[in-house]
């Protein structure tokens, strides 16, 4: 709820949002944020026959930076907002008016502690590129290596900071307005402070940008722009200058259009599939052709990580399919994601029958992986399961090369070029080493938790002892009954020991490791005769 202790604190700032949301056509959004009566009636006047998302969008573009970044959030989730919305702030536009050099001189020398001179031998005062968080520049370090300069513009971190106060009460107010689609404003809210913080701290994008660089160090085919340290830091970004024409300004043959597009999808597959980190904009003004025949990548600004456990997950669902295990299906998506409300497992398996029978039977070859993702975060969204921004990102990636590669390459068959990673995927998950490495982690954790729960259990009866002191109930025999908790959980603990040494000694013999193969064996049956003793022994039950 909008109180009106919250609003009298940003009063100034909730003046100018308000006037521009009616400008607009958005007095009923201005009225909820508590605006007042002049500024209803001219949100009233102003309505125009645009549609609510485009007068959002345009309300968004003139509210500044913070504004246009949530548009862009709710743009890339799919699977909360309505479609319609989604599709509209796509066409959100971040490229704003430079700001002059000066002010960017002083950004530099602050940030870097030193005199522009003494960091770089030219830079061009000219900006290439002005968003609204950051502009870029083209220079020379002292060392003669030409770069990008990245400057994260003065002000903008508390400017920021000032709009995020009012930003709660924006997106409750947004959040009650009958086309936004009902969305939770407090996670949508912390899920923009997150990507801000990641996104003006120019440290985290250079890290991400040398991880990548690692992935790719030996291809012949990808460039990705080297970084350098000693002149970055939080507001100012330097990176290899990549010379070329951007894939959505080079004229190339279908001949050379066929070989961008097979080097930029294999790029983007094995940063996705392989590594995990992945460029989460694969815009075409990103995607360099450079001279030499390379394909570069720029602007990191926006990066996926796809971790170990959505990657399994995404292995199972493709397995799930293929075996037309529907329930399995169901299964793996309410994993890769949290249900608002109760879980209506049988109506998501009949959703997913019923939505994904076109995909089953086919080869991986066959499969239009966009496509069915796409279609999986469309019975997600249908069913209140807010899908993990990981693999969201993933999602839309991946539509947006779809849509670079039908343009290089009417033909370009992305199915079958994604077809290798994702049985390497799938043979990695069912692999004998990813097995045995999974079964020992699951057993040290379970191992962990045990060893923990005795602890947990006395603490528990000793607060419900204490909750009934006034009542004087004496929990008779409680330091026995802890004793053989105790005694039970030491059991159940090498009982899971026992069991991933069986698991491991079965592995070793099917791997020709015959000798380790027996030393497990006799770990085994040692620790199965101790619970077996333990068990007949007349005093295990005192």
């Amino acid at each position: 709820m909008v109180t009106p202790l919250r609003t009298l604190r940003n009063i100034p700032r909730l003046k100018d949002v308000s006037l521009i949301l009616a400008r607009h056509g958005l007095g009923d959004l201005a009225s909820r944020l508590g605006a007042g009566i002049r500024v209803r009636l001219l949100g009233g006047s102003a309505r125009s026959e645009n549609s609510f998302p485009r007068r959002l969008r345009f309300a968004l573009q003139d509210l500044g930076p913070l504004y246009i970044k949530l548009g862009q959030l709710i743009a890339s989730r799919p699977d909360v907002f309505p479609e319609v919305l989604v599709k509209e702030l796509e066409r959100l536009r971040d490229d704003v008016d430079p700001i002059p050099f000066d002010d960017i001189r002083q950004v530099i020398e602050q940030s870097l502690g030193k005199e522009l001179s003494s960091c770089f031998a030219q830079i061009e005062e000219q900006p290439v590129a002005s968003a609204s968080i950051a502009q870029v520049y083209r220079g020379m370090t002292l060392d003669g290596h030409r770069v990008a300069i990245k400057v994260r513009k003065p002000g903008i971190e508390k400017l920021i900071e000032q709009d995020m106060g009012l930003l709660d009460l924006f997106a409750e107010a947004l959040a009650k307005h009958p086309e936004s689609g009902g969305f939770d404003p407090q996670g949508v809210v912390n899920e923009l402070r997150l990507a801000l913080e990641n996104e003006i701290n120019f440290n985290f994008e250079r890290n991400a940008i040398d991880r990548i660089r690692v992935s790719f160090e030996g291809d012949e085919d990808v460039l990705i722009p080297g970084t350098h340290a000693a002149v970055s830091s939080r507001e100012v970004l330097v990176m290899d200058w990549v010379d070329g024409i951007s894939v959505g300004r080079a004229e190339l043959s279908a001949v050379e259009g066929r070989r961008v597009a097979k080097i930029v999808a294999r790029s983007l597959f094995q940063m996705i599939f392989l590594h995990g980190q992945f460029h989460g904009d694969p815009h075409p003004s990103n995607i360099i052709v450079v001279p030499d025949g390379r394909i570069g990548w720029i602007d990191f600004g926006l990066t996926g990580l796809l971790t170990d456990e959505l990657r399994q997950r995404l292995s199972r669902m493709l397995k799930a399919l293929v075996s037309r295990d529907y329930e399995e299906l169901a299964h793996q998506v309410l994993h890769v994601g949290y249900c608002h409300g109760d879980a209506d497992t049988f109506s998501l398996t009949q959703s997913i029958a019923n939505r994904l029978d076109p995909y089953v039977g086919l080869k991986l070859s066959e499969v239009d992986l966009p496509a069915l993702l796409k279609c999986i975060i469309d019975i997600a969204t249908e069913h209140r399961i807010e899908i993990a921004p990981g693999f969201i990102r993933m999602t839309r990636s991946l539509v947006l090369l779809e849509g670079l590669t039908e343009k290089l390459d009417p033909e370009f068959d992305t199915a079958s070029e994604l077809e290798p990673l994702l049985i390497d995927l799938m043979k990695e998950r069912i692999g004998p080493e990813n097995l045995l490495r999974r079964t020992a982690d699951q057993t040290i954790d379970n191992i962990e938790f045990l060893a923990e729960l005795p602890e947990l259990i006395s603490d528990a009866l000793r607060k419900a002892t204490r909750g009934r002191v006034r009542v004087e109930t004496e929990v008779v025999g409680l330091d026995r009954l802890i004793r053989r908790i105790d005694g039970s959980s030491h059991r159940v603990v090498e009982s899971v020991v026992a069991a991933a040494t069986l698991i491991c000694a079965t592995m070793l013999f099917v791997t020709d490791h015959f000798w380790l193969a027996m030393l497990a064996l006799s770990c085994a049956s040692a620790l199965i005769v101790r619970l077996l003793v333990g068990y007949l022994s007349p005093w295990a039950g005192r």
